[in-house]
């Protein structure tokens, strides 16, 4: 039934009532990536020193990195401090570098975008009027070509301005105000986009068409 194994990261939160800290991921994904013939595991946070070992034994085709969380060394006042997770930024960096030691295609998603795009050097500005709402898609030119969509969903509050976009990262999609909403690297297997496929009320065919390309589907 399933075609890939494809490893997800988790939003890291405290339980607002038990003495808990928690890895969560919404079952909206569960229900795309089956519906592609992809079998999900999620990846629980554990030390980013255990990372190599954990690797091997997961034995994955490709790696989501998902949305939640502030990246903490952007975080201000503003940001709740349930919604920041050290552990969770230093894990992902670490598995962001073994996976593409080992050749391994990485999607990012919103959080996972921003996350690729500081390990590549680039930096996040603050922005307005995007947690909750939508917007236009406006493609670029590009050596690969993408179909997009003409309009996305948007839950973050950190945006790349294209002068900071990472080096070596190519974008292929802005929005109306510059900042930069996909990026692919022309030699690592790495794909980033701003907007969430999974909180789609209808799945969109370009979104499959994405996702089950970069992964060799």
């Amino acid at each position: 039934m399933f075609k890939k194994r494809i490893g997800i990261t988790q939003r890291v939160t405290r339980h607002p009532v038990y003495n808990e800290t928690v890895d969560c991921l919404d079952t909206n994904w569960v229900k795309l990536l089956t519906s592609l013939k992809i079998l999900p595991i999620p990846i629980s946070l554990i030390s980013h020193n255990s990372v190599n070992e954990i690797w091997k034994e997961l034995k994955l085709d490709g790696l989501i990195l998902s949305g939640g969380n502030t990246l903490a060394d952007y975080a201000d006042k503003t940001d709740p401090s349930e919604n920041i997770s050290i552990e969770r930024d230093e894990y992902e960096k670490a598995l962001l570098k073994v996976a593409l030691s080992t050749d391994t295609p990485v999607l990012g998603v919103c959080r996972g975008l921003q996350l690729i795009n500081v390990y590549y050097t680039g930096q996040l500005k603050k922005v307005k009027g995007h947690a909750g709402t939508k917007h236009s898609l406006i493609p670029e030119n590009s050596t690969h070509h993408f179909e997009i969509p003409s309009e996305v969903n948007s839950y973050h509050n950190y945006g790349i301005p294209r002068k900071y976009l990472g080096k070596g990262l190519i974008p292929f999609a802005h929005d109306d105000d510059d900042n930069i909403e996909a990026f692919y690297h022309p030699k690592d297997k790495v794909l980033g986009i701003m907007w969430h496929p999974e909180r789609a009320n209808i799945t969109l065919d370009t979104d499959c068409k994405l996702i089950k390309n970069h992964f060799g589907l």
